[in-house]
């Protein structure tokens, strides 16, 4: 119809025409609201539609991290932070315990193993000679109990050998190039070794050359010395095993140390207070200077300095008495787990500028990671009144056995130097006050055989 023709039309034809117009105008608003609400109805609905159409995540990949996270058996709140290469050298150290533990620390239930001991040869093992006198004396069996514990020897294969010859051309001859070892010297070392029978094992260390001096502090020892050293504590011969320097001399009762680590022993939990309901599987006590800040401390940090912020306040533990308990196989992981972390940080992390002062070193960086990834690994502290050592008067040293107890004030006005009167089981740095048993040191041949030190 054209404009012209709607003209002419009559009035009620126009409105009529304008109605249905108006009626078209509103049906298409409501066409068009209807549109717009189905769209805006169905858009969630295809949203949901379209998601349950979408592929899965790769859940073969979460389970394969859930996989690794379970063979290695390290929870994933421990590996935070931690470098990957400790990672890898815990799971190295899994591996080779599983492999050899079985066959390892089976000579005896309870045992002394004095060293390792090398190099000059009447600093240390000519001292580990007269301590293991000592030890069979203040541990002399009484004719009602037979003896229960053993007596290892850790040291060098040359000065193994050198006690092998006591007493042949050999020895002479060795005695003669060697102006260290002076002819009395070796003639009572050869009086205490007795053809071997002083110890019931012997164990030669393993031959670990020094292929990192340039990274370590040579006043205290070498590289190699160092890694051997602390290789040794796998090589342990008992189940449960006291390792003791040379020169930490202990009194009568240090068996009860063992208290801390065997639970089959009568007094277990009677003796000690500790701060867990299981035995110990390693129990060692604090470094002298526990509130020293270890030099170039943040070096050391095994991973990532702002997560591992608890490392800075872990104290260094002290080697010159650790005790082992090998009942459990983790204690045996973490045997195998100090050495490889210790050539990592001689090799890899220590400088020509930041070098590796003794063993406690890696060892605290062992010790600290161990506890983290392992948390059913139990440690035990041995308390300072039970491991002694004192620098009296010295300003520049740690704990001062003079004051806190560890050797009492005498009626004679003197600090306490016997056995029978200080809490001390072990007792180090016998240069700076040495303690005698019943006026004895304990080595001297001459000591009367009526005379008991055991108790």
């Amino acid at each position: 119809m054209t404009k012209l023709s709607v003209m002419c039309m009559s009035g009620s034809s126009k409105r009529q025409i304008i109605g249905l117009v108006g009626g078209c105008r509103s049906t298409a608003k409501l066409v068009l609201g209807l549109a717009l609400f189905a769209v805006l109805f169905a858009l969630p609905l295809q949203i949901h539609l379209l998601s349950s159409l979408q592929l899965p995540p790769n859940t073969s990949e979460q389970k394969n991290v859930r996989e690794d996270e379970e063979d290695d058996g390290i929870p994933h709140y421990a590996k935070e932070g931690v470098d990957p290469i400790y990672i890898n050298l815990f799971k190295d150290a899994k591996i080779r315990s599983d492999s050899d533990y079985k066959h390892s620390h089976r000579e005896g239930m309870r045992g002394i193993v004095i060293g390792p001991t090398e190099g000059n040869f009447k600093r240390n093992t000519y001292k580990a000679l007269q301590n293991a006198k000592r030890i069979r004396r203040v541990l002399a069996p009484t004719s009602k109990n037979d003896r229960k514990w053993k007596l290892a020897l850790m040291a060098s294969s040359e000065h193994i050998s050198l006690l092998n010859s006591c007493g042949s051309s050999q020895q002479i001859t060795r005695t003669e190039k060697d102006g260290e070892i002076a002819g009395v010297i070796l003639k009572v070392a050869c009086m205490l070794w007795a053809n071997g029978t002083l110890f019931d094992n012997v164990i030669t260390m393993h031959d670990t050359p020094s292929l990192y001096d340039d990274h370590a502090e040579l006043r205290q020892g070498t590289s190699g010395y160092w890694l051997r050293a602390l290789n040794g504590y796998r090589l342990a011969p008992y189940t449960h095993s006291l390792f003791l320097d040379s020169d930490a001399y202990p009194c009568p009762r240090v068996e009860a140390l063992f208290h801390l680590s065997d639970h089959t022993l009568k007094k277990y939990k009677k003796y000690w207070q500790v701060p867990s309901t299981h035995a110990a599987d390693f129990a060692i006590g604090i470094e002298q200077f526990p509130q020293a800040r270890v030099k170039h401390a943040n070096h050391w940090i095994p991973g990532d300095k702002k997560i591992l912020t608890d490392f800075n306040t872990f104290p260094e533990r002290n080697t010159g008495t650790v005790l082992w308990s090998f009942e459990r196989r983790v204690a045996h992981t973490f045997a195998h787990f100090i050495p490889l972390v210790s050539e990592h940080i001689y090799k890899v992390v220590a400088t020509q500028k930041v070098k590796v002062i003794n063993d406690q070193t890696p060892f605290r960086v062992a010790t600290y990671l161990f506890r983290r990834l392992e948390p059913d690994f139990v440690e035990h502290q041995i308390p300072m009144h039970a491991s002694c050592r004192t620098y009296a008067g010295k300003a520049d040293a740690g704990t001062d056995g003079f004051l806190n107890g560890m050797y009492p004030l005498q009626q004679d006005g003197k600090h306490c130097s016997e056995c029978s009167c200080t809490p001390c089981l072990i007792n180090h740095c016998s240069s700076a006050h040495f303690v005698t048993v019943k006026g004895y040191k304990g080595w001297e041949l001459d000591i009367p055989a009526n005379v008991s030190l055991s108790k």
